[in-house]
């Protein structure tokens, strides 16, 4: 797997977590002055939310992808040698 599709994954991921959290506040009429089961699951999946978010951001690197670093795989694909990145 590719850093690339990591981050794909990661974003689909974060994107299904922020979605649910929307239809179950819709649902259950929940605000954030509940308590009870709605309120944990919801501080829950914000928590792995936050964690999915910090994991993403140490995968995307801060590299400028310099000419001398870039690459071919076998197939022609173009990549960054110090990054590993899909270009």
């Amino acid at each position: 797997m590719t850093v690339k599709k990591a981050i794909k994954i990661l974003d689909w991921w974060i994107d299904q977590k922020k979605h649910g959290i929307k239809k179950l506040k819709e649902e259950w009429n929940f605000s954030d002055d509940d308590y009870g089961v709605t309120r944990t699951l919801l501080n829950t999946d914000r928590i792995i939310i936050s964690n999915l978010e910090t994991i993403r951001d140490e995968l995307v690197p801060d590299c400028k992808h310099p000419k001398k670093m870039n690459d071919r795989t076998s197939d022609g694909q173009l990549y960054c040698m110090n990054c590993n990145l899909d270009l």
